[in-house]
């Protein structure tokens, strides 16, 4: 509500009244707009078609942590576990996983606690334990995942990382 000073500055200024009622306007457009799109699942990065190449090395880095005896332990109500798996798109099927939660799918709570797994997603790579979710390439290079070349397919080279 206008004051009576704010009443009479505006019918003296109607162009400050006009900006007054402009500037409410595009807070609560720009309001209505952050709600809208929080809203539109639709519109994420999920939703978006993930190229060959990325399937093809997701699906390799898996069946190679398989083939290397890595495993990834976890609990089935773990967000951070979900993220640790979506990265893997579709060959998460293939990820080497334990599930420590005895409520959870195919448990292995005392297999778990044989390796003292003390947070999840925890990584078993070789001898050493990787706690936290973990990008494709820090998991490559910890694994010693050797990746064709783009160039020369039947060539192996070392997943670069930065430094």
């Amino acid at each position: 509500m206008l004051s009576s000073q704010q009443n009479e500055q505006s019918s003296r200024n109607p162009l400050a009244a006009l900006l007054r009622q402009a500037k409410f306007l595009s807070v609560a457009i720009a309001l209505s707009l952050a709600v809208f799109l929080w809203g539109c699942d639709d519109l994420t990065a999920a939703n978006l078609p993930t190229p060959p190449e990325t399937v093809a090395f997701e699906q390799s880095l898996a069946q190679h942590l398989q083939q290397t005896g890595a495993k990834m332990y976890g609990a089935y109500w773990c967000p951070h576990c979900a993220d640790q798996k979506a990265l893997f798109g579709p060959a998460v099927a293939t990820v080497p996983y334990v599930e420590c939660d005895p409520k959870g799918e195919k448990p292995q709570p005392d297999l778990c606690q044989a390796k003292q797994i003390e947070g999840y997603p925890t990584w078993e790579i070789g001898d050493r334990l990787y706690s936290g979710t973990r990008s494709l390439l820090e998991l490559a290079a910890l694994s010693g995942y050797k990746a064709p070349s783009v160039n020369n397919p039947s060539a192996e080279v070392s997943p670069q990382t930065s430094p």
